[in-house]
């Protein structure tokens, strides 16, 4: 009787803590987090669920999106995507092993050049892209890899929408509709990008611990 009772407490600790698991997943997974922070860093190795997750951390606050992405709310030349790196109907797109560079590409040549002509002379030329990977059988993530710009030589070069990775770093948002802390500061890279802005001291310092002198900053009075 005793080691029945004893194999029921175990079955129910291990469950519990099944769902604690769970849960922690599900909760480090919000953008809130990074809006919090002030900055997207793919160094950090940041898994979202969907779309509307990753356009949320750029201020966009969806309930619910359908698409593959959204024009970010606050950048105005840049668009948000979420994108497949493996086989996916008519679209062949690639990202390099190193993540540095990513293309487009249509398999029908037709919409090909009409995907290829719009991006390169009427759409943003930047991307702020999560790659969308499969992790088990059941799960996919949204995995942010940085903002890319596209590069126009490259691209009808190899008639592929051809992007490089300018920053590995972005700065996240609140929606307009919310009331943000105060900005305390902010870091520009050497192209005047504001990669990221603080609302707290000890983020700063942990940024600034990590990067040293590789960002200029300004501290907002």
């Amino acid at each position: 009787m005793r080691a029945n009772q004893d194999e029921a407490v175990d079955a129910l600790v291990n469950r519990n803590k099944d769902i604690y698991v769970s849960w922690e997943s599900v909760r480090d997974q919000s953008p809130s987090e990074y809006i919090e922070r002030g900055y997207l860093d793919a160094d950090d190795d940041i898994r979202l669920r969907t779309v509307a997750e990753c356009c949320n951390c750029f201020g966009a606050g969806y309930k619910g999106f359908q698409g593959s992405g959204a024009k970010h709310k606050f950048e105005e030349d840049t668009d948000i995507k979420r994108l497949k790196f493996y086989p996916n109907g008519e679209w062949d797109n690639r990202l390099t092993s190193d993540g540095n560079r990513f293309t487009e590409f249509h398999i029908n040549s037709e919409e090909n050049d009409k995907y290829a002509w719009s991006r390169l002379t009427e759409l943003n030329q930047k991307i702020a892209l999560f790659s969308h990977e499969k992790i088990s059988s059941t799960k996919y993530e949204a995995i942010f890899k940085g903002l890319y710009h596209v590069n126009k030589v490259e691209s009808l070069k190899n008639k592929k929408v051809t992007y490089d990775r300018i920053s590995k770093i972005m700065p996240t948002y609140y929606p307009k509709n919310v009331i943000a802390p105060k900005v305390i500061a902010e870091a520009y890279d050497k192209e005047g990008y504001m990669v990221a802005h603080f609302y707290d001291v000890e983020v700063l310092d942990v940024f600034k611990q990590k990067y040293e002198d590789e960002y200029e900053y300004i501290w907002n009075k």
